[in-house]
């Protein structure tokens, strides 16, 4: 090897000298390595000096032990090879002089190229041989400066107020009515600086802000800056709703919301009832009228691995002539029946693909007494009975239950369809005022439903009903009557739960033409005591004092006839007033029972919703005869009372669970049966 066993022994020999001449020793292994190395150099004294990068590793291709005698360190020669090894294989052997090759293998040592610093963070990379070293801007730190420093969550950044980090510093910020002052301080600004931030009011400044004042009597107005008279109802002289009037005020409560004015007549106190029985209700009953949107209180999902006929059977009450009692099938486009009353009749429609029919037969059954009704897939025939008795029997062809993925699935919805109204062979109004109890669907009875109606009462069924409206006292009924000319007449038989509520009113926007009220107060006479009480918005018109809350039937008529108004209770003539009713009003308002909507308190005497039970009012203006209103019962418990035809055709009712969403109060279930 080049004189490699000559040099050996001139480098032993010489070796050997110098150790002796500082007295330091080498055990025979070290000096065997050292022997060991073997370089490709071209002098024979080249082994005392460092290794150079070019010679040894980019015009010749070097080892791991040659590139250590380039920088004579491990962590550097541990870094360096392995990415000089990649160089080889990307570029090729030194030999071929690629300068890809050399630039590659001359960039490997410094720790810097390509800089592994953020470029935003850093001023500058310093190489450390196998390592480096970034130097950071001012804000920033980390390995690499790129984690930015919050000066604000030390001391705040300094700042009065608020300290807003930003990337690689901090700014400082004042709240409204402060600047700032320099980098870090805040001072107050003087808004009176400006001459119109008051108007015509006198300016205060204040720490952070100012203040617009006016002379005593008057209150500063924001939208015209200027001085206006002091309104006594913005005193909160009234615990509820204050209307302000020349040299006085007047309080009202909202009745709506279970208040009535105090005998202070400016506080509101609760509106209590005078009769405390509450009426029984049946926990295995389910009332399938709750929903006055038509929505299903009850739906139901069946599987059946092996194909069954349908059946249904339940017990059934009801004084409603028209409405859904369930519906059953797939989907609105697939076969489908739907069990309605119509007329007082079971009226049953049905669609089979293409098929469509309506039928209806039996007899009379909205007469309030419980009824067995069954429904039933016999073959090709659907049998419906009563009390055991068929009264109808329709060929069909096809099934309810639809075959999905291997399961054969039927729907069943309770107090309504599925579907919009519209989509039905017959148009009716599918809310239903009706009970039922002893269900069975599919020959079974399902226990879940059971469960939830016994933990809800408003599910429940009264135990013992009588027909005639029931007024929770939370709600009210809209009739679309249209009032042709400006005579009207108005009756109703009640028996009260609470001496104070709305028994009739005729709305236009948010006034009130005429309200037939109870109350406890007349504001006319300055009275405390129970009366009934006929107003034009919030001018009584005619008035009768009463003692209705006595467990008794009374009734009330009110005639209007031109400007002439009178008002009859229990046949006793009321005290009248000298008030024009503004009957041209009529024809364009609507027509409500047992409350008010949302209109203004000071809109009206009265604004509580009646608790009790009513007969169905009649007008002799309506142009409808209702079928709905008929339908609806009050518990016995309650009220004894005979049923009277209602007046219109009612569009829109409340009930006392008005308040809560749909998905609240209505019960959805499914079930999987296989």
């Amino acid at each position: 090897m080049r004189l490699s066993r000559t040099l050996s022994r001139t480098a032993l020999l010489t070796l050997m000298v110098v150790r002796w001449s500082h007295s330091i020793l080498v055990s025979p292994q070290e000096a065997n390595q050292f022997l060991n190395r073997q370089r490709r150099a071209n002098q024979v004294f080249e082994e005392t000096k460092q290794g150079h990068l070019e010679r040894e590793c980019v015009e010749e291709k070097c080892t791991k032990e040659e590139a250590r005698e380039v920088f004579e360190n491990d962590p550097e020669t541990d870094y360096f090879y392995p990415k000089y090894l990649d160089c080889l294989q990307k570029y090729g052997d030194p030999e071929k002089k690629k300068q890809d090759l050399v630039t590659c293998v001359h960039n490997i040592p410094d720790q810097c190229s390509p800089s592994p610093c953020s470029a935003i963070g850093t001023v500058r990379c310093e190489d450390k041989k196998g390592d480096f070293l970034c130097h950071c801007f001012t804000g920033w730190t980390g390995a690499a400066c790129e984690e930015d420093v919050n000066e604000c969550s030390t001391a705040n950044g300094g700042c009065d107020h608020d300290c807003n980090n930003t990337v690689g510093s901090y700014r400082c910020s004042c709240r409204q009515g402060y600047r700032l002052d320099g980098r870090h301080m805040c001072r107050d600004v003087d808004e009176c600086q400006d001459n119109g931030v008051c108007g015509t009011a006198r300016c205060e400044n204040t720490e952070g802000g100012f203040n617009c004042s006016c002379d005593i009597g008057y209150v500063y107005d924001n939208e015209s800056k200027s001085c206006v008279d002091v309104d006594e109802c913005e005193a909160s002289v009234c615990a509820g709703e204050c209307l302000n009037t020349p040299g006085s005020f007047r309080c009202f409560c909202d009745g709506r919301l279970g208040l009535k004015l105090g005998q202070d007549l400016s506080s509101c106190k609760n509106i209590t009832r005078c009769m405390m029985q509450s009426p029984k209700r049946n926990p295995r009953s389910l009332y399938l009228g709750r929903m006055f949107s038509g929505v299903p209180v009850v739906r139901l999902r069946f599987r059946r691995r092996v194909h069954t006929g349908f059946s249904a059977e339940f017990d059934f009450r009801t004084f409603d002539r028209e409405g859904v009692i369930f519906f059953a099938g797939g989907h609105l486009n697939s076969s489908w029946i739907v069990v309605a009353m119509h007329r007082g009749r079971l009226e049953l429609q049905l669609k089979y693909g293409a098929v469509s029919r309506v039928t209806s037969s039996g007899p009379v059954v909205n007469d309030g007494q419980w009824r067995k009704i069954s429904v039933e897939e016999q073959g090709r025939s659907l049998v419906i009975k009563i009390d055991r008795e068929a009264v109808m029997k329709i060929a069909v062809n096809g099934d309810l239950f639809t075959l999905k993925k291997g399961m054969h699935e039927l729907n069943l919805t309770v107090g309504g369809v599925p579907f919009k109204e519209d989509r039905l062979v017959n148009q009716l109004n599918p809310r239903l005022d009706g009970c039922m109890k002893d269900w069975r669907w599919l020959t079974g009875e399902d226990t879940s439903i059971q469960e939830t109606i016994q933990s809800n009462d408003n599910m429940q069924c009264f135990s013992t009903e009588v027909p005639g409206a029931f007024y929770p006292g939370a709600g009210f009924a809209l009739f679309n009557i249209t009032y042709e000319s400006q005579n009207l007449t108005v009756q109703l038989t009640l028996l009260p739960l609470s001496g104070i509520g709305v028994l009739f009113a005729l709305v236009h926007q948010d006034k009130v033409p005429l309200s037939i009220a109870l109350a406890d107060y007349n504001p006319l006479t300055d009275e405390w005591r129970d009366f009934v009480l006929v107003s034009v918005g919030n001018v009584i018109v005619a008035s009768s004092p009463a003692l209705l809350c006595d467990g008794q039937r009374h009734d009330i008529q009110v005639t209007i006839s031109g400007n002439q108004t009178s008002l009859l209770v229990d046949g006793e003539a009321g005290r009248t007033e000298d008030v024009e009713v503004p009957t041209n009003l009529f024809s364009h308002s609507s027509t409500f029972i047992g409350g008010i909507p949302d209109v203004p308190l000071v809109s009206t005497v009265v604004s509580a919703p009646y608790s009790g039970c009513m007969e169905d009012g009649s007008s002799d203006d309506a142009q409808e005869q209702a079928d709905h209103v008929e339908n609806h019962r009050g518990p016995q418990e309650t009220v004894q009372v005979d049923h009277i035809p209602a007046a219109a055709d009612p569009l829109v009712q409340v009930d006392a669970n008005n308040t809560q969403k749909r998905s609240e109060t209505e019960l959805q279930l499914q079930r999987d049966h296989g």
